[in-house]
């Protein structure tokens, strides 16, 4: 029988107990007093002001969600539905190189710009990052966050979103910005480098920020330059930085986009094996869904990108650029036959177009009459730019490979969102409510591609391990109690691309810090999230 000194406040009785190791499940009762879980074993007659009865279910550590995009919707909505109620119980934020902070004075309106319709939806009353931080603790979390700053904001609020090197002066300005960064709380840095204006720094740039990062002890994560034809050299590139700055590596959502890159991420993973094997700590995350999500401006050319969302609406209504740029979009196209049945509009801030959310952007162009090119400069010049899509370009061959490699963690490259208010007015992709459930249900249960305890290890232990929360990730005396209960039987994603408002089904309870937070489908509102800022090295 475990030790249990006086009363719990939660005892979940009758679980197996699936740690977040790896090790099997086993039966074991788990005690949790003062946020932290207290015993484990067999607790007998132990007492406690809330006994849960996990009879059948599977009792595990919070699930760690890697790559997230919640840095606004956490403020807009603090309760986290979508994330909550399929076991997530911390969020990484700032990732692919955009955070809502620093946004400095004479910057602030441009990086406010970059979070579109959401960045209207939030009273921004900060400038520094701990400022930022200190927003999301007023506003109080269901969830954990780990915080991240966005290489992307810290050089639009130096240098802008100009396509240039940047000046030594200005150099030295984001160095002292990233220092700043995480003096105040933040991990590490993103980048985004298939944005503006991530896409336009060199690995020099890069290289000498992420060397910031590392002499402080946190991580670059990067979304890589390319992930079609140019993954292998993009991958290799963030390995090079790495190694040159010295710091570790996290690849976001590796994948291989588009038909004739399938198979590629084959020879990705054996740079990154390689890589480790030589010195260089790389890890990555992945979604299991084989279509991605991203801002409909992604369709145009680098050059039109360029300059910030003014200067991209003024080439788009310029009649001679929309010449250029439609006959652009048609030779992408003529290369990639089927395109435009496999692009969604995910997103419209208008109401006119937001009826035209979850149509392919050719049944769009039906609707309206015009080629699918011009279909996608109209809607990004009545959305100001502002719109998301979604497109289908992986394979399911990729996707076992990249989940199942060992050092997959589990990222969802999405924002907690709601069905109801400003959040459930998107379209958004259905990893939102369902990446968690997704890899428990149908790939680990259904389709066999790992046991469960591997499966819950990616989302918990490991990802706490490369994180560096030393006391979360596992279920054991002493650690946080950040806990998920859940039938591993019925866990399931509800969400579809047709539907993807729809909540992640075979959850019963989730406790955060020690709070019970969801309890059954009642979500409780206590909000016992904490910004989980970096520990000094």
């Amino acid at each position: 029988m475990a030790e249990l000194s006086g009363r719990a406040d939660i005892i979940i009785r009758n679980g197996r107990v699936v740690d977040g190791t790896g090790a099997s499940a086993r039966r074991a009762d788990v005690a949790v007093k003062d946020k932290r879980i207290v015993a484990l074993g067999e607790l007998g007659h132990a007492e406690a002001e809330s006994v849960l009865d996990a009879t059948g279910l599977a009792v595990a550590p919070g699930f760690i969600d890697m790559h997230t995009h919640s840095d606004l919707s956490l403020l807009i909505n603090p309760r986290a539905e979508s994330k909550l109620r399929q076991g997530v119980t911390t969020e990484v934020i700032g990732q692919c190189g955009f955070s809502p902070a620093p946004a400095p004075g004479p910057r602030a309106d441009a990086v406010r710009a970059i979070f579109g319709v959401w960045g209207k939806e939030v009273d921004w009353s900060w400038g520094s990052y701990g400022e930022y931080l200190d927003a999301l603790r007023e506003a109080g979390t269901s969830v954990n966050v780990v915080p991240v700053v966005g290489h992307g904001v810290l050089r639009t609020g130096v240098m802008g979103e100009e396509n240039r090197p940047p000046s030594a002066a200005e150099l030295d300005e984001m160095r002292a910005a990233v220092r700043r960064a995480m003096e105040e709380g933040a991990l590490g840095m993103s980048s985004g480098l298939a944005y503006a204006p991530g896409m336009f720094a060199d690995t020099e740039e890069l290289t000498a920020l992420a060397a910031e990062v590392g002499v402080l002890g946190g991580i670059y994560f990067s979304h890589i330059r390319g992930e079609d034809e140019r993954l292998s050299t993009a991958v290799s590139e963030a390995i090079e930085t790495g190694r040159r700055a010295a710091v570790r590596v996290q690849i976001s959502h590796l994948k291989a986009e588009g038909q004739r890159n399938w198979g590629s991420t084959e020879a990705a993973l054996e740079l990154i094996d390689r890589a480790g094997a030589d010195g260089v700590d790389v890890g990555f995350d992945a979604y299991p869904y084989i279509a991605w999500n991203t801002g409909l401006a992604q369709l145009l050319p680098a050059w039109a990108r360029e300059g910030g969302r003014e200067a991209v609406l003024s080439r788009l209504r310029e009649p001679a650029m929309q010449v250029r740029l439609v006959g652009e979009l048609a030779d992408a196209a003529q290369a990639d036959p089927g395109r435009w049945e496999r692009r969604l509009l995910a997103s419209a801030g208008t109401e006119a177009n937001r009826p035209l959310q979850g149509k392919t952007i050719a049944e769009i162009a039906r609707l309206r009459g015009r080629p699918p090119e011009q279909t996608v400069l109209d809607l990004l010049i009545e959305e100001k730019t502002d719109a998301g899509m979604v497109g289908f370009g992986m394979s399911e061959e990729d996707v076992w490979r990249v989940l199942a490699h060992p050092l997959a963690t589990i990222g969802s490259d999405s924002a907690s969102q709601a069905p109801y208010a400003v959040l459930g007015k998107s379209h958004p992709h259905p990893r939102t409510y369902g990446t968690f459930a997704r890899v428990l249900g149908h790939y680990a249960r259904e389709q066999g591609l790992f046991p469960l305890e591997e499966a819950v290890a990616k989302m918990t232990g490991r990802a706490a391990a490369r994180l560096g929360l030393s006391d979360r990730g596992i279920i054991a005396p002493g650690m946080a109690a950040d806990i998920v209960v859940f039938d591993p039987q019925t866990i399931v994603d509800k969400a579809t691309f047709e539907k993807p408002h729809q909540y992640a089904a075979g959850v019963r309870w989730v406790i955060v810090n020690g709070v019970v937070e969801l309890d059954g489908g009642e979500h409780r509102e206590k909000r016992p999230g904490k910004v989980l800022v970096r520990s000094r090295p």
